[in-house]
């Protein structure tokens, strides 16, 4: 392992080993992608469509006025429904913008309870519906056969194609975390429990050879915290990244800037790395090793295992 200013922080690469292994890291990402089976987007498309046909079909109900609030919050505390809900409106909104927009939280119990509440958020679906695929609103009119299956396959591909977009980013960060587990538990680490506050001592972070996963360090989140055998700490943080544009986001803005706030924390005691899976820049990478931040590729976790070892004298 080399060491940095004499002070043992890992592995250092150089630009050329770095171009390599985002080389490499970049070929194996295409090869998940290209054995993924269809058959995730044709269940994730059974379930959005039995949703879509649900939700459309009441469309008349939903927009009549007054507004029939046991319907719209029977439609709003389903999770798949709400989907579906979220989705006729040109662009889809998200939960979270959705109770933004709002102004409070958006839920079946609210709605249930306020006339006035529901009658608000079927006014911005009114306003908001997709006009290219619920022509009929705006009209006035009676839609076609044609143009209700138009609407309702074209809402279940919108609805379908995100869930598999947001678990197929979850399972890249998840396998990720899993691998470093599998080899914490196999070095004979100990996992602890997560303090459910942030942790803004030291002294309460992993001990040596102890981990703990999803920790809030200060005002940041680690994925994995390690206790090395010198007893300073590691905070790891697990990034996937589908494009080399993505990758500096995911590095260079998130890690970076948790990597500082750590050191302002907890000074050198506790160290960042970041365990990097899918496609990146080598720019982007040397920029984030010379922060520092030590470097840990999914296809080159014995890095890891090396450094945590040498910790040992």
């Amino acid at each position: 392992m080399a060491a940095r200013g004499g002070i043992n922080r890992g592995k250092v690469f150089t630009d050329a080993e770095i171009k390599e292994d985002c080389r490499e890291s970049t070929r194996l990402f295409r090869l998940r992608r290209m054995k993924e089976p269809l058959g995730d987007y044709l269940a994730e498309f059974t379930g959005a469509q039995t949703a879509a046909e649900y939700v459309i079909d009441r469309l008349p109900t939903l927009l009549a006025t007054p507004t029939d609030r046991f319907e719209l919050a029977t439609i709003v505390r389903n999770s798949a429904f709400n989907t579906a809900l979220r989705y006729l409106m040109a662009p889809p909104i998200s939960e979270d913008d959705l109770d933004t927009v709002m102004c409070r939280s958006v839920n079946g119990t609210a709605i249930r309870k306020d006339q006035q509440f529901a009658e608000e958020l079927v006014e911005l679906i009114r306003q908001t519906i997709d006009p290219k695929r619920f022509p009929w609103i705006a009209a006035g009119t009676v839609p076609t056969a044609e143009e209700l299956d138009f609407a309702k396959r074209a809402t279940t591909v919108i609805a379908t194609c995100q869930r598999v977009l947001t678990k197929r980013r979850g399972d890249e960060r998840g396998e990720l975390e899993g691998a470093i587990v599998r080899l914490l538990d196999a070095l004979g680490f100990t996992r602890v429990p997560t303090p459910r506050t942030p942790i803004m001592h030291a002294e309460d972070l992993p001990k040596a050879g102890e981990y703990m996963v999803a920790a809030t360090l200060g005002h940041d989140n680690g994925d994995c915290i390690i206790g090395l055998y010198d007893r300073r700490r590691l905070a790891l943080e697990c990034k996937s990244s589908n494009s080399e544009i993505n990758s500096r986001k995911r590095l260079n803005k998130e890690v970076i800037k948790d990597a500082e706030n750590w050191n302002l924390q907890f000074g050198a005691q506790v160290l960042t790395a970041a365990a990097l899976r899918g496609v990146y820049k080598p720019e982007y990478v040397q920029d984030a090793q010379r922060t520092p931040i030590m470097i840990i590729w999914e296809h080159r976790l014995e890095d890891l295992k090396d450094f945590i070892n040498s910790t040992k004298s």
